[in-house]
């Protein structure tokens, strides 16, 4: 826990846990819910499937935040992410995503506070590297309420105190 005094570790660490836990918990639980043909399902060519959704955040994470924030050497395809149709399997799409979510606790665990003033990596869009990772926080929590949004939409009485339960797992409450 870092010291009540240090504002830099508490926003660290609440980022941490909802980019690496809470919110890949509430994905997480949404993909096992589903049929392949429910993760690939459109309700138009406009819309994103819940797999379209799946790989775009796994696209944005790995881009933004462990490329960007992390160092590690990416290239992203972002067309791809909403251009694919259903030729990934239910178990090969929770294997990439987990992937993702190994990549971002390493990239958590090498990133020091003091870094959170330092220049944004994405100048065009921050200022600050705490923009930078802000900017991945609310990126991933808007579509994963997408996510559980359309689950619950193609699988009635699914995912049913889905926020309360993965924020209490992953201690992202204090009780």
């Amino acid at each position: 826990m870092p010291e009540r005094n240090n504002i830099s570790g508490f926003a660290l660490d609440a980022l941490r846990t909802r980019i690496t836990k809470v919110l890949p918990a509430q994905i997480r639980s949404c993909i096992e819910e589903l049929t392949q043909e429910q993760l690939w399902w459109r309700p138009n060519e406009q819309s994103n499937s819940v797999g379209n959704l799946v790989l775009h955040v796994r696209g944005a994470v790995l881009h933004f935040l462990c490329r960007g924030v992390g160092g590690l050497e990416y290239e992203r395809d972002r067309p791809a992410e909403f251009a694919t149709r259903a030729s990934i399997s239910k178990p090969e799409l929770l294997a990439m995503f987990d992937e993702m979510i190994a990549e971002a606790t390493e990239t958590f665990a090498a990133l020091h506070p003091s870094r959170l003033s330092d220049p944004s990596t994405e100048p065009a869009y921050y200022s600050i590297v705490l923009e930078d990772i802000l900017g991945v926080a609310i990126h991933l929590a808007t579509h994963t309420g997408q996510i559980v949004y359309v689950t619950k939409m193609l699988k009635q009485g699914s995912v049913s105190e889905l926020w309360t339960q993965t924020h209490k797992e992953a201690g992202a409450w204090k009780s």
